[in-house]
């Protein structure tokens, strides 16, 4: 996995990077608006807690410090004080653990509160969750070449057979798993 964490328009991120060059079979993009910690490149999304983890998160955990306190006294520590980073962290717990992603998604509704949309990757699975309440936005498109994820459909728009696609938006506390 590469972890690439910028500050400025996509478009010249991706220019600077060289990324319309590089290959793979899945990518992650994520514009943030600092709500819950400082405004800096180690408090950005993707966090990757694990070598083959990274984690999207859009929303607000409330009881993220009493989390991280749990995670802290099972020997895990934390880089930031991003509620997200939080988040990341129990589930690639779970996983070291030998839960498989679905059932360390599980533990996110069990133990953490708050309002939020999730994409989660792994080395050969993608994955969207939402809260009970489902109040951060998301919308997927599914076709037999790709499944992409975004806030608002006009993200996924411009996608190659989108009219084809399977649009829709994720349940409350529904796990849509893709494997490779």
């Amino acid at each position: 996995m590469v972890l690439v964490k910028d500050v400025g328009a996509p478009a010249d991120i991706c220019a600077r990077y060289g990324i319309p060059g590089w290959g793979g079979y899945q990518g992650a993009g994520h514009t943030r608006m600092a709500t819950e910690s400082a405004v800096t490149t180690a408090h950005s999304h993707p966090f990757a807690p694990a070598a083959d983890l990274a984690l999207v998160h859009n929303g607000s955990f409330s009881n993220y410090a009493t989390v991280r306190r749990r995670l802290a006294r099972a020997g895990v520590s934390c880089d930031t004080d991003n509620d997200s980073e939080v988040a990341a962290r129990l589930i690639a717990s779970r996983m070291a653990a030998g839960d498989g992603l679905e059932d360390a998604l599980k533990t996110v509704f069990k133990e953490m509160d708050g309002f939020f949309t999730l994409l989660v990757t792994t080395r050969t699975q993608f994955a969207v969750v939402r809260d009970s309440f489902a109040c951060k936005p998301a919308v997927i498109a599914e076709t037999s070449d790709y499944v992409a994820m975004a806030s608002e459909y006009h993200a996924l728009a411009g996608l190659p057979g989108i009219t084809g696609a399977e649009v829709f938006e994720p349940m409350p506390e529904e796990i849509h798993l893709w494997s490779r």
